[in-house]
């Protein structure tokens, strides 16, 4: 599954969860409520907004819908973002919960 690596969830195993792209959209909601092109709007929903979206491990496993900003989801415990995307969201490019 292609994958940005701009980008990362870091699980509760310590590996790297990357936003899937799928038919070249990132996919924000487990219903695919939004479906943005570019890292930048994906990462603001993600981090700012509270949104859960699709990610996957580079090596292709452990595909899934994961949420950064919720007590409930604790499967994702840090991000890393590219540190100019960081920028111009006004956020750090390493976090977190």
């Amino acid at each position: 599954m292609a994958h940005n690596t701009q980008f990362a969830l870091i699980d509760k195993e310590g590996k790297d969860r990357f936003p899937a792209i799928i038919k070249g959209t990132y996919q924000i909601g487990k219903e695919r409520r939004r479906l943005p092109n570019d890292i930048e709007t994906f990462a603001r929903a993600i981090l700012l907004e509270g949104e859960d979206g699709r990610f996957v491990r580079a090596d292709g496993t452990k595909p899934g819908v994961l949420r950064f900003i919720s007590k409930r989801d604790l499967e994702a415990v840090a991000y890393r973002l590219d540190p100019q995307i960081a920028s111009r969201l006004g956020v750090p490019a390493f976090g977190t919960r």
